[in-house]
């Protein structure tokens, strides 16, 4: 997690500038349909980079899964990411799994704006929908395995933009 300290006479002031968090275990429970949702939340590994050089953040799965040729499945993470405002966290299909099974997200990619967390019905739970596109491989998940990337970006935005909206939703909200 990145901190930044200032020193104060009194006190050190400490602000989080990005970083991951577990949802709560309420609402990974509303989530997953498993009887040993606590011992698996317990066991929910938070996104980590592998090298001091690594872009992305591995993403890992919360559960073992087994998808054969043409089978998806929606994986609750556990957990939710918070940014500066002029910030999003890209999730992306692990590199191997493209390779070696034609893996790929439903959405191609993810995106999960800032505003995301805390501020939406779920409390920003990051999900994943990933579908084995092969055509004869079957893919065998293990929990804790890295099934995706995320990679923190900035953006910018156009001389005229005028939006002053705020989210009220979840997954496609931002468009009502």
């Amino acid at each position: 997690m990145d901190v930044l300290c200032f020193k104060n006479i009194k006190r050190i002031i400490m602000i989080r500038v990005r970083g991951f968090e577990k949802i709560s275990l309420n609402i990974f429970a509303d989530n997953i349909l498993f009887n040993d949702v606590k011992e698996i939340y317990e066991k929910i590994k938070l996104p980590k980079r592998s090298t001091k050089s690594s872009a992305g953040y591995d993403i890992f799965s919360p559960i073992p899964f087994i998808l054969q040729a043409g089978e998806e499945i929606t994986l609750p993470l556990g957990f939710k990411v918070y940014m500066p405002e002029d910030e999003f966290f890209m999730i992306v299909p692990r590199s191997g799994l493209g390779f070696k099974y034609y893996t790929r997200l439903a959405n191609t990619v993810g995106i999960i704006d800032s505003d995301y967390y805390g501020n939406t019905k779920n409390d920003g739970h990051c999900m994943a929908k990933i579908r084995n596109e092969s055509s004869d491989k079957t893919i065998c998940i293990e929990e804790g395995d890295a099934i995706a990337q995320g990679i923190f970006l900035k953006y910018l935005l156009a001389d005229n933009d005028a939006a002053n909206s705020e989210r009220v939703g979840g997954f496609g909200s931002t468009d009502k």
